[in-house]
Formats: structure tokens, sequence, C-alpha cells
């Protein structure tokens, strides 16, 4: 990765690039401050003055990283049709065929009040009664990040940004074609007809209707399909809040390059982590198979 950084970055008084790629993943690991982080990396400058230069130095390899990293490894347009459809697992074929599939969900990087009245209303969610800024994921069946969107407005809900993204998301109608499947939560419900409009096949989980205490068998057996396709979104969110930086909240100084952060961490995470679930075995073949029967099985059991 220092290789990434190096052509753009001269070795000073304080850093070498290799020190600097190192502090940078220091501050997101671990959160520390900048003045404990300079303290750890012994830079030799006056005591008031020693935030200065690691706050620089993080700036300076996140505007690198991004303009190096991020545009091969993340975004809608970094893969191809074909690409896209080799990240498929034997259980999202078998249950929903060999068009391509997409998990949508969103996540948060709380912060703290802000004095801005305008920005402290923006930031402030009342489902999670805090101040937040979200995150949009699009997640491949097998765990890789496809595109993470943001940041956006915590009090908007998943419909609303999901409208938002949809409406300036060009690259997706390139990538995506009638038929194609998107796999969301109950949060998204609203906003099903819109992935309808554009020709998607929405799956999600079943809903209770009213007076309803439990989901008939068709409806409960579809649902357990789109839990066994859905859940690698949320193992997504889990390892990228394994980082401390985003799993606390954050300085309202960070709210500008808090979307380049989280993509450079999103786009690591598919260049050098491994799958989240790599379901291609013959073993989970069979099993996606016997789910998919027994499902079908079960339902025509109990009949119209």
């Amino acid at each position: 990765m220092t290789t990434l950084v190096a052509p753009y970055m001269r070795t000073s008084t304080y850093r070498t690039p290799f020190d600097a790629v190192c502090l940078f993943w220091v501050k997101l690991k671990t959160n520390l401050s900048f003045r404990q982080i300079g303290t750890l990396f012994k830079i030799t400058t006056s005591e008031d003055n020693i935030r200065r230069p690691v706050e620089d130095t993080l700036h300076a390899v996140t505007t690198y990283l991004n303009n190096t990293i991020v545009s091969n490894n993340l975004g809608v347009a970094h893969l191809t049709r074909i690409e896209a459809l080799a990240h498929h697992t034997s259980y999202s074929g078998i249950f929903f065929g060999d068009q391509l599939s997409m998990v949508w969900d969103d996540t948060y990087v709380y912060c703290y009040k802000s004095n801005d009245h305008v920005l402290q209303r923006e930031c402030y969610s009342g489902h999670k009664s805090s101040h937040l800024v979200k995150m949009m994921s699009l997640v491949l069946p097998d765990g890789y990040v496809l595109d993470l969107i943001g940041s956006l407005s915590g009090k908007s809900n998943d419909s609303t940004i999901t409208k938002e993204i949809l409406s300036i998301c060009a690259n997706l109608q390139h990538l995506c074609q009638a038929g194609d499947v998107q796999i969301v939560d109950r949060g998204f419900r609203v906003v099903a007809e819109e992935f309808e409009t554009l020709g998607y096949d929405v799956k999600i989980p079943g809903l209770l209707g009213k007076n309803d205490k439990q989901l008939n068998t068709t409806d409960a057996n579809e649902s357990r399909l789109v839990t066994k396709c859905r859940w690698v979104v949320e193992s997504f969110h889990a390892r990228f809040k394994k980082w401390r930086f985003f799993s606390e909240q954050i300085d309202q100084s960070f709210l500008l390059n808090i979307g380049k952060l989280t993509r450079i961490v999103a786009a690591c995470l598919n260049k050098y982590r491994s799958l989240i679930h790599d379901a291609n075995s013959d073993e989970h073949k069979y099993m996606a198979q016997r789910w998919s029967i027994c499902s079908i099985d079960e339902a025509n059991s109990k009949g119209p």
C-alpha cells in the first residue's frame, strides 16, 4: 500500500510514506487522539503543535488512497456485469435464479452534537435518538462490497435514501438489467415500488398483515430464503465496525472526509481480505437445493 502513496508524498522531517500509511491505519483502528498518535510515532515538535502534523498526514493519506485504491476496488462502475455475476453463491443462484442479485442495507457512524443548528438537525436521528450520518451498502451475495454510498443525512430513513440513490446513480442501470434481484429488509417496503418501476425483482422478508400473529407457510419459507442471502451485508457491517474510528462517536471535524474514509476501508476490505461467504462448493449447492425443495414441498403440503 505504501507504493500507492509514495509517488505523491515526499519524505519530511515528521514522516516517511511508510510512516504516513501506518499512522492512517492506527488512527482508524484505535481511534486514539492525534496527540497520542504523535507520541507513538515519536514526532519531534513542541507539545502544542504535535497535533497538526498528525492531522495533516491523515488528511493527505486519505486523499491519496481515495484517488488510487477506491476507483479500482469500489463503486458500481468498477465491475462489469459478468464480474458481478461471478460473486454469486450457490444459495442466491438456486433461490433466485441466474439474474444479478444485490443486497441493500444502511449503517451508521455516530458523531458528537454540533454547535451549528442546521448541521445538528441534519445529523439527528429520531429513530436512534442520537446524532449520526448514514452510509448505504450495496453488497453482492458472497459479501463483496459493490459500493458504499455516503455520507447521508442522519434524519433520512432507508426508503428516502434509496430513492435518492436510484435517482442519481445512473451507473446502476448500466450494471443491472430488468429482472435482476434486489434483496432488502423490511425498512425498504415503501420503496419497493421504485425498484419494481425500474424492472427489478424485490426480495423482502415477509410482513405480518393486520391482526395476523404469524406468517403463513409460504411467506415464512420465502423469508428464510431472503435471510439466508441477506446476512452477508450485516456481516460486512460487523467487519467494518471493527475499526474503532467508525464504531465510536467521531468529532464533527471529520464529517467532511467521513465518506472518503469509509470508502477507503471498504475498498481495502475488498482488495486485501477474503470473501465473507464463498459458498460455491458441492456441499453448499446440495444444501441450497435441499432448502429450496423443502420450502416448495412444505408450501404444497399446506395447500391453498
